[in-house]
């Protein structure tokens, strides 16, 4: 029996049958420019693309963000990272992900099309709900590129605590038992959260909070390896205490920045600390402030990754309406509108905070000299761009803004509170910025989700609820993604610590750095000859 599928808008043949018809593999296959809009086919590719180049920019933002010892750890580990596990997604990932057997249509935790593996009979057939379709093979790749940068993401939160092949190890497991079930049922048409109505558009709970939690769990996990179940009670003994004083919390804050903003490490005391070296002086650094090589590498690489991250999120937003329509311009707009209030939201926050600090010294917390550093910038947009994600396709322009400022102001509160204390294994705030980013904007999405922007694109709907009723939806979604990825990121770690003792004779989760001091010390040496 020849299988044929349905095409609902084809140039030019949808002139003449404007409902839509039945196509053959076949018909497919010889004459595809009859079945699929090219300017579809061409914004996906570029979208595609897009999302791939925020690999490289997440290598840019962590490792200019970072000390000079772990700079080069993570200008590689992203890339690497990438390409193993655009490796498994070729091998099986979009089979287990995506491709639902014949006939199926009740949910199910992986797919079960066994010829889409190796991307076998991933090619011209329709892919879309309703619609405008594009090729599946198109469609392989652009979601191809959101599993490898999902992974990536967590780089910024293992920092010496993973050696690279270990690492690699811990993605490939994690990828198959975290993200592949989680971008299933969130997307794939078969998936309990689209069937339920949760709206994510591109992934706030697939990519960002899975790719948080995961940074959570393991510095969680870290802890508890290094310091027992005590580390518990000592974080709640830290919450109860009363905010210290601005120029104590200064020195406890383990921040980058420039123009004097706090860059001290929690626990500095006047014999641990060093004179920085010239290139934090440049930036204002105070020598007294800062652990010797603790400053950040470089805030050119920072600023330069923020930039591209911004750019390719056009793609990684836009590009989820899957095809060149009113949706995707939506979302792009949305888009640059979120990171832009982000960005000066954090800034202007920062920035009065440091202002009533110095006004009312001991009543309000700030001050200690610190300036307005582009540092608080570069975090508030790309806060502004995760609080987005989940959202870009569902709500209107004019709420973008608001979005993106909530979700800046929210962090900020909670980053300048108490959470730097209950998660000082995480200094680039990997895990606030991406769970907290992508709770708040699932939450959002359904308190500012709107049917006309939905149906930008000329079929899709959302259910029709309150808004109270969306807003439950999405924050159960978010909350049963956060407990089964900390459950099942823990359970990974623990059969790697039981898998690798045996055969290596040890366990340590934090890695060995010394290679990378070394190269980082050579490096310096180069460039100050």
């Amino acid at each position: 029996m020849v299988a044929s599928y349905p095409v609902e808008v084809a140039p030019p043949l949808a002139r003449v049958l404007p409902h839509g018809f039945e196509a053959t593999e076949d018909e497919l296959r010889q004459h595809p420019q009859d079945f699929f809009q090219g300017s579809d086919i061409v914004w996906v590719i570029v979208a595609g693309c897009l999302v791939l180049q925020m690999v490289p920019a997440i290598s840019m933002f962590y490792s200019g963000a970072t000390d000079r010892h772990s700079t080069l750890t993570l200008l590689r580990m992203p890339v690497i990272t990438a390409a193993f596990c655009t490796v498994q997604w070729y091998l099986w990932g979009y089979a287990l992900t995506f491709a639902s057997a014949p006939g199926e249509t009740t949910s199910t935790w992986y797919g079960g099309h066994s010829e889409a593996m190796v991307l076998y009979h991933a090619l011209v057939q329709p892919v879309g709900a309703s619609g405008p379709k594009i090729p599946e093979l198109l469609y392989a790749f652009y979601q191809g590129m959101f599993a490898c940068f999902t992974p990536a993401l967590i780089c910024g939160g293992v920092i010496k605590r993973f050696k690279v092949g270990r690492f690699i190890m811990f993605t490939w497991l994690w990828s198959l038992l975290v993200y592949y079930p989680v971008a299933r049922w969130t997307w794939s048409p078969t998936g309990f959260s689209i069937q339920h109505g949760v709206m994510d558009f591109a992934g706030g709970t697939a990519v960002h909070i899975t790719s948080g939690t995961a940074v959570g769990a393991v510095v969680l996990f870290h802890s508890i390896e290094k310091y027992g179940f005590g580390i518990f009670g000592h974080a709640w003994g830290v919450v109860r205490q009363p905010v210290e004083s601005p120029d104590r919390d200064a020195m406890a804050m383990r921040r980058r920045g420039d123009e004097g903003s706090e860059l001290s490490l929690a626990g500095a005391t006047a014999e641990n600390r060093a004179p920085v070296g010239n290139a934090a002086k440049d930036h204002g650094v105070q020598s007294d402030s800062v652990l010797a090589g603790d400053a950040p590498h470089s805030l050119n690489n920072m600023v330069l990754g923020t930039m591209l991250l911004w750019i390719g999120w056009l793609g990684f937003n836009g590009g989820s309406a899957l095809g060149g329509n009113m949706r995707a311009v939506s979302a792009c707009v949305s888009t640059h509108i979120a990171a832009s209030a982000g960005g000066c939201t954090m800034l202007m926050l920062f920035w009065t905070m440091e202002w009533a600090g110095r006004k009312w010294p001991g009543v309000v917390g700030g001050g200690g000299g610190a300036k307005v550093s582009v540092v608080h910038f570069c975090d508030g947009a790309v806060v502004g761009l995760v609080a987005i994600t989940p959202a870009a396709g569902y709500v209107p322009v004019w709420s973008a803004g608001c979005i993106g400022a909530i979700a800046s102001a929210a962090i900020f509160g909670l980053k300048s509170t108490f959470l730097q204390h209950l998660m000082r294994g995480d200094p680039l705030f990997v895990f606030l910025i991406h769970t907290g980013g992508g709770f708040i904007g699932m939450i959002l999405t359904g308190c500012f989700a709107r049917q006309y922007v939905v149906g930008f694109d000329g079929y899709s709907l959302i259910p029709d609820r309150t808004a109270g009723e969306r807003v439950a939806w999405q924050i159960a979604d978010a909350c049963i993604t956060f407990g089964y990825t900390l459950a099942m990121t823990t359970a990974i770690l623990l059969f790697l610590k039981l898998l690798l003792r045996p055969i290596t004779g040890t366990w340590k989760l934090l890695g060995d750095d010394e290679r990378d001091k070394l190269e980082a010390e050579l490096e310096y040496k180069w460039r100050s000859e």
